[in-house]
C-alpha cells in the first residue's frame, strides 16, 4: 500500500511538472505572439506611399511609384505579396484617407515635402504609424523618435566628399567657395564642423549669387594671387580641395573665377545638386572638370537588372528600395520608437539599388554615398587611379608655370630640389613626386580650362617687378636645373 501511494505521488508529481512546463511554454508562446503583433510575419505586408501626385513634384512621384511596382513584382516571385496604398499628399483629404486605413498599414514612405510632414505631425499621424520621410533632414527632436528618414542628408554628402579626398587623395586642407544663400552657408557650416572633428583646416569665401561679375574678386580673396603686369597670377592657395555648393549651371562661371586668379590645381567638390543638373545631359567640355567629384546615392552600374533602363534614376531606385525595406520590416501596427529603430537597422541590408543606408542606435539615418566624376555623358563612377594621375599631371604643369614666372621675376642661377620645396607640410603618402623631363612648348596667353593650365609665354620682365618671388601654395616639386 505504501508503495502504491508512493507511485501515485510520483505520477501526480510528474503531471504537475508537465503542467508547469506547458505553462512555461504557453508563456513563451504569448511572448512570441506579442512580438509577432509588433513585427508581422505575414506574407502580405501593407505599405503606404504618401507622395505628391499633382503639382510640380508629380513627375518625381511617378518615378518613385514605378520603382515600387518593380519591387512588388520581384517580391511576389519570392512568395511575398506586398499591398501598396497610394496617397496624394497634395489632396487636402490625404490625412483623412490615411487615418481610414487599417492599422496593419503601419509603414509610410514619405512625405517628401516639409509642408506635408508638418501637416502629418499636427494631425498626430506620426504617433499612429511609422513614417520614413523622403526628406534630407528632420528636426533633431523628431528623427529616430517620432519619424525616421529614408533619404541622403547634407551631412552624408559632405562626409562622402571628405572621406574620399582624405583617404584616396591624401588631402588634409580644404576650402569652400560658396554662394551667400542659405544652402551655401549650410553646406559650408557642415563641412567646417566635419573638418574640425578630423583636425583638418578650412578656408572659406562667399560670393553674391545675383552678381556673377563680382565672383572673380571674391575668388581672389580665397586664393590671394600675387599679380605682376604682363604675367599670369600666382595663387597663394592654402588648401587643395574646394567645395562648390552651387547648381551645375553655375559651375563654369565659378571655375572661371578661380582660373583668372591663376588657380587650376584644386580638386573641385560638388553636391548632389550637380547630379540633378547633369542627369541625362551631355557635357561637351567634360575635360575641363578632370578633378571634379560629387556624391550620389544612385549608381546605375550597380543597379538591379530591372532598373538598368535609361529612364530609371535615383527616384525610381528610391521607390524600389523602400518597398523592399518596408516589406522586410513587416509591421502590422506601430510599435515603440526604439523597436522601429531596431527593425530599421535589421532591414537595411534589404536595399539593393541605392547606396546603403544604416541607422544608428538613436534612429538617425546615415547613407554611404557613391562618388562620381564628370564625363561627356554627364557622370561616371569616380576612378581613384585616374584622378591621382590627372592631379599629378596638373600639378606638374602648375609647377612648370610657376618656375617660368619665377625665372621672369628673379634670376635663378641654380635651382635645387631643396629650394623648390616651399611647403612646411610633408608630402602626402598618396602623392608621387612630380618629375618633369622637358619643358612644355610655350603658347600664347589665354585663360585655360580648369583641367589644363599651360605656362605663360616668356616675356621681358616688366616694370615694376615683384618684390618677392611668388611661391606656390602647397608642395609642388619643381624640376632640378642642371
Amino acid at each position: 500500500m505504501p508503495a502504491r501511494i508512493w507511485n501515485l505521488s510520483c505520477f501526480n508529481g510528474f503531471f504537475a511538472i508537465l503542467a508547469l512546463c506547458c505553462l512555461f511554454l504557453n508563456g513563451c508562446s504569448v511572448l512570441q505572439g506579442k512580438k509577432s503583433a509588433q513585427q508581422s510575419s505575414s506574407k502580405k505586408p501593407c505599405i503606404v506611399l504618401a507622395l505628391p501626385d499633382s503639382g510640380p513634384y508629380s513627375a518625381i512621384s511617378t518615378k518613385i511609384r514605378h520603382g515600387a511596382q518593380e519591387s512588388k513584382l520581384e517580391l511576389a516571385k519570392t512568395g511575398i505579396n506586398v499591398r501598396i496604398e497610394n496617397l496624394n499628399t497634395e489632396s487636402p483629404s490625404w490625412l483623412t484617407a490615411l487615418d481610414a486605413l487599417p492599422a496593419e498599414c503601419a509603414v509610410v514612405g514619405g512625405p517628401m515635402r516639409e509642408k506635408s510632414y508638418l501637416a502629418a505631425e499636427k494631425a498626430g499621424a506620426l504617433e499612429k504609424r511609422a513614417f520614413f520621410a523622403f526628406m534630407p533632414t528632420l528636426k533633431a527632436t523628431d528623427e529616430g523618435k517620432r519619424a525616421w528618414r529614408f533619404f541622403p542628408s547634407p551631412r552624408d554628402q559632405i562626409e562622402a566628399l571628405v572621406r574620399f579626398a582624405a583617404d584616396e587623395l591624401g588631402i588634409r586642407s580644404f576650402g569652400s567657395f560658396y554662394p551667400s544663400d542659405s544652402y551655401g552657408q549650410r553646406m559650408t557650416k557642415i563641412l567646417e564642423t566635419t573638418l574640425v572633428s578630423k583636425n583638418m583646416t578650412l578656408k572659406k569665401a562667399s560670393y553674391n549669387p545675383k552678381t556673377p561679375g563680382t565672383w572673380s574678386n571674391s575668388a581672389a580673396e580665397l586664393v590671394q594671387p600675387i599679380q605682376s603686369p604682363g604675367k599670369s597670377p600666382v595663387p597663394q592657395t592654402t588648401f587643395e580641395a574646394v567645395l562648390l555648393p552651387d547648381s551645375w549651371k553655375n559651375v563654369d562661371k565659378i571655375t572661371s573665377s578661380l582660373l583668372v586668379n591663376g588657380e587650376d590645381r584644386l580638386v573641385l567638390m560638388g553636391t548632389t545638386l550637380w547630379e540633378q543638373g547633369l542627369s541625362g545631359k551631355q557635357v561637351p567640355n567634360a575635360q575641363n572638370y578632370a578633378l571634379a567629384i560629387f556624391p550620389g546615392a544612385w549608381n546605375r552600374a550597380r543597379a538591379p537588372k530591372s532598373l538598368k533602363g535609361a529612364n530609371n534614376d535615383f527616384w525610381t531606385a528610391l521607390g524600389y528600395d523602400f518597398i523592399r525595406f518596408a516589406a522586410h520590416i513587416g509591421l502590422s501596427s506601430r510599435p515603440t520608437a526604439t523597436e522601429i529603430t531596431t527593425y530599421a537597422r535589421q532591414s537595411s541590408p534589404a536595399m539593393r539599388a541605392l547606396a546603403p543606408i544604416t541607422y544608428d542606435g538613436h534612429g538617425v539615418a546615415h547613407e554611404k554615398l557613391h562618388l562620381f566624376q564628370i564625363s561627356s555623358t554627364g557622370m561616371k563612377p569616380a576612378n581613384v587611379q585616374e584622378l591621382r594621375q590627372k592631379r599629378q599631371q596638373i600639378q606638374e604643369q602648375a609647377a612648370l608655370r610657376i618656375r617660368n614666372i619665377q625665372a621672369e621675376t628673379t634670376p635663378e642661377p641654380g635651382l635645387t630640389q631643396e629650394s623648390a620645396d616651399y611647403s612646411e607640410e610633408p608630402a602626402s603618402s598618396n602623392s608621387a613626386p612630380t618629375q618633369i623631363s622637358a619643358p612644355v612648348e610655350p603658347e600664347p596667353q589665354h585663360i585655360p580650362s580648369p583641367a589644363i593650365m599651360r605656362p605663360a609665354s616668356p616675356q621681358t620682365p616688366a616694370q615694376p617687378q615683384l618684390g618677392t618671388v611668388p611661391q606656390p601654395s602647397y608642395k609642388l616639386r619643381l624640376p632640378v636645373k642642371k
